[in-house]
This record gives structure tokens, C-alpha cells and sequence, in this order.
């Protein structure tokens, strides 16, 4: 099922890392919450005093400044003592986020579905969009 929403798992390594769960999504995920499902919706949790049914990049952006104090980088390169996200995009509208866990190795949530350790690229396409920028700050 996952190589029929996202062909271009099959042409890059991933490996299954959780169970499916309802718990968190994806935005959570990125944020290493484990316990909420984070959304710019009335009907998720989104940090108060952020705009709500906004799922601009630039809003995703800010909450996670504001939140956590990530800043925008250039790239997904793998840089000792920081924490990288990518956020994915169709256009200018968030559809996933992923966090860096390695050298050329991420971590996403995929909706209710399981966590998968894979390729940036590997979640390109029609469902996620594209990446469209990178996070980092100061790991603790």
C-alpha cells in the first residue's frame, strides 16, 4: 500500500518503524509529540495564539519558530548538533512534515498509519507535494 501512494518508495530505501496509530500525525510526529494530532484546525491541536485554518508554509514555519525555535535553512544536509525538518507542499499549502534522523535519513508519519525511517524524496509526489523548505535548530 505505501509504494501505491508514494511510487518513489520503491526506487529508495525505507523500513516500517511503527505501528499504525491514531495518537499524533505527521505535524506531531515532526515535533516529536506522541500525544496529539497537530493541525491549524478547530478540530486538532495548534499552538495557542497561532492562526488557525491557515496551512500556509510561512504559518508552519512561524509555530515552529514561535514553538520550538527552528529557523528556515538551505537544505536538508545533515549538520551535527541540529535537528532538520522538511516540510512538504503543494504549492504554498502544508501537506507533511518529516524530521531529520540521520544522513540522508528521515522520519514521517504517514497520516494514521505507521512511522517509516526513508529517502526525503521518497515521499514526493502527488500526495505530499514536494519539499518546499527546511527547519533547523540547536539539538538539546
Amino acid at each position: 500500500m505505501l509504494e501505491q501512494w508514494f511510487p518513489s518508495l520503491r526506487t529508495s530505501a525505507y523500513d516500517i518503524t511503527s505501528l499504525g496509530t491514531e495518537d499524533y500525525n505527521c505535524i506531531a510526529h515532526a515535533a516529536a509529540v506522541d500525544t496529539d494530532k497537530w493541525w491549524p484546525h478547530p478540530d486538532y491541536y495548534w499552538p495557542p495564539g497561532r492562526p488557525i485554518n491557515d496551512d500556509s508554509i510561512d504559518n508552519f514555519t512561524e509555530t515552529f519558530r514561535e514553538v520550538f525555535g527552528y529557523e528556515i535553512c538551505a537544505d536538508g544536509e545533515f549538520e551535527v548538533g541540529y535537528v532538520k525538518l522538511a516540510i512538504y507542499a503543494h504549492g504554498d499549502r502544508t501537506k507533511h512534515m518529516a524530521r531529520q534522523i540521520g544522513p540522508g535519513r528521515w522520519t514521517s508519519k504517514l497520516g494514521d498509519e505507521r512511522d517509516i525511517g526513508h529517502a526525503l524524496e521518497g515521499l514526493e509526489g502527488q500526495h505530499y507535494g514536494f519539499v518546499a523548505r527546511f527547519l533547523r535548530r540547536p539539538s538539546t
